[in-house]
């Protein structure tokens, strides 16, 4: 009963009041899905020609790009049509955001800042239809893993101070949410006690954290099984999978997408393969040369959304390496296939105090100093940390104390952070800025 309020008369009830829209694409891409492939390609295409247009006469910055190229936007019809375009790096978007590169949609309009794993900030524009677009997505996604609206489930996250309609939704969905900032023993304990007090079935969050949470239940001699767990955010390692799915015996549905207002896959369940979200992404996978690669060898992955929103991304280079996979899913559904995702590689930091420190504790907290162009966490011994910090430019002073006290308040307790200002963090050799460098991982693990 509480689904179907939710789903045909609540939901949709906020949908018009906020302007989101999700629940009319939930039920889209619920019927979509199992399409066949050719419809869905036919759909993807006629989404991209829409895309082209609207982006080439109201987005300054992607009329230049089609003109520097003698390129006319209705030439622009299909998937492959897109290799004449050039990528598009984070940092083309950075030098002419926000005027170059966003439009107006009738709606109100928003900033979302986002590093990611690589420790480089970057902000989009959203408004409300565009985040109802990306939401129905998600909510397929948890579909497959077996969850249904409205379902009681228990959340890790990053969002310490709920606002209102962030309390509004967690009383909705039957939502416990619980910080991932805080991992230590005693945090772990109270969340399998909430589990266990009000029987959830549910558990959702970053893979890190919810890796932390399975070994502690296991430590303690855990026998509840679960419904589902689904994971987002970070690399989901074959040993957190393991270890998951063996304490709370059932199979762990990880998700794939970017908090610049897209998913770009997820997994079914009926695999590891993950399925791209071809309704909503264009996903391609370049080698060094920006040249396609084949099916199952890697590539960079370059996406086109084909929701144009207030900021169009098209043939934007979200800064990971994926393999596509060829085939169909026994799952019966008719989209694209990724075999692994091999980009976003973190470690945890762990401090005196017991508390353990994912990735996203760090990218939480520093993407809102706007003065922060990258960083780089590095720990080579349980009581301290480096911090590497790359300025945009001759920052205020005090930054350094205030980026301290921001991360103590988070939960970095007796651990010491040394913060040195550098003009470049070095990549690896394949080319990516590893966002953590613990040499403790192993012998906490």
């Amino acid at each position: 009963m509480r689904t179907k309020l939710l789903r045909n008369l609540i939901l949709p009830l906020g949908d018009r009041l906020f302007g989101q829209n999700m629940m009319a694409r939930l039920k889209f891409l619920e019927s979509a899905q199992y399409w066949p492939r050719e419809k869905i390609i036919s759909k993807q295409s006629n989404d991209l020609q829409n895309l082209i247009q609207i982006a080439y006469h109201e987005v300054p910055f992607y009329q230049k790009l089609l003109d520097d190229k003698g390129i006319k936007p209705d030439t622009i019809r299909t998937k492959e049509d897109l290799a004449r375009l050039p990528v598009v790096t984070k940092d083309m978007l950075r030098e002419s955001f926000p005027h170059q590169t966003t439009r107006k949609t009738g709606q109100k309009t928003y900033l979302v800042s986002t590093s990611g794993s690589t420790g480089k900030n970057f902000y989009v524009l959203e408004d409300s239809f565009t985040a109802g677009w990306y939401r129905a997505t998600f909510m397929l996604e948890l579909g497959w893993a077996g969850w249904s609206i409205g379902e009681p489930h228990l959340q890790t996250g990053m969002t310490l101070n709920r606002s209102l309609d962030r309390r509004i939704k967690d009383r909705l969905f039957n939502c416990h949410y619980f910080s991932a900032y805080q991992l230590d023993d005693l945090h772990l304990e109270a969340i399998l006690i909430e589990i266990e007090k009000y029987n959830l079935d549910h558990l959702w969050g970053y893979p890190g954290s919810l890796y932390l949470i399975a070994k502690y239940a296991n430590r303690l001699g855990w026998n509840k099984p679960l419904k589902s767990i689904v994971s987002w955010g970070d690399t989901l390692f074959p040993h957190y999978r393991n270890a998951l799915e063996s304490v709370f015996h059932t199979k762990v549905i990880d998700t794939y997408g970017c908090a610049e207002g897209f998913h770009i896959a997820g997994q079914c369940g009926a695999s590891n393969h993950y399925h791209t979200h071809d309704l909503d992404v264009i996903v391609e996978y370049l080698d060094e040369r920006n040249d396609p690669v084949p099916y199952g060898r890697p590539g960079s992955v370059i996406i086109t959304r084909l929701h144009p929103g207030p900021m169009p991304l098209i043939r934007y280079q979200v800064g990971d390496i994926a393999t596509p996979k060829s085939g169909m899913c026994s799952c019966g559904r008719s989209f694209g296939l990724i075999k692994s995702i091999q980009g976003r590689d973190t470690d945890v930091i762990f401090t005196p105090d017991g508390n353990r420190l994912i990735v996203h504790f760090f990218t939480g907290i520093l993407e809102h100093f706007s003065e922060i162009d990258s960083f780089q966490v590095v720990q080579k011994d349980i009581n301290s940390i480096l911090l590497l910090i790359v300025l945009r430019d001759n920052s205020d002073p005090t930054i350094q104390q205030r980026v301290i006290n921001a991360l103590k308040q988070k939960g970095t307790g007796k651990l010491k952070i040394n913060i040195q200002i550098v003009d470049e963090i070095p990549l690896t050799k394949g080319g990516k800025r590893r966002f953590v460098i613990s040499n403790l991982s192993q012998n906490n693990d």
